[in-house]
């Protein structure tokens, strides 16, 4: 028993190696069904290599990506976790979709348009300081 222990990691392994809360990997256990660990005697949770994998994905799409919470489920809707780590990178996949629709011209177009209504916030944003600061 022990020896087939060793290939699990615990909460507390994963949370370390990952540089994750444990109350986060909670949290995600209940809002991503496909992360499911094994759960054993007092409830201590063993997660396994694939689970880390996922985790590590998950990480990446929410940290990395800036894809909320509601955009991974969707993302990994009627999904098992074989399927989604095999499928590679399923976001990927969806940027290179968007990509095909867009050329690169377009896409810097866009961004730059973004750019400059924010720096106009920004620049708004500053003056409004400065006429509060001044009435004091």
């Amino acid at each position: 028993m022990l020896k087939s222990i060793n290939k699990f990691k615990t909460i507390k392994d994963v949370s370390i190696n990952l540089k994750l809360p444990q109350h986060v990997l909670r949290f995600w256990e209940s809002k991503f069904k496909q992360l499911k660990p094994l759960k054993l005697s007092g409830n201590r949770r063993y997660y396994r290599d694939s689970d880390v994998e996922l985790i590590i994905y998950i990480k990446s799409l929410l940290y990395d990506d800036c894809i909320s919470i509601k955009g991974v489920q969707k993302i990994f809707k009627n999904q098992t976790i074989n399927q989604i780590l095999r499928s590679k990178d399923p976001i990927l996949k969806k940027k290179n979709v968007l990509s095909e629709n867009n050329n690169k011209s377009t896409q810097k177009d866009n961004l730059n348009k973004v750019n400059a209504e924010y720096k106009k916030i920004l620049k708004e944003f500053v003056s409004d300081l400065k006429k509060i600061k001044n009435s004091f």
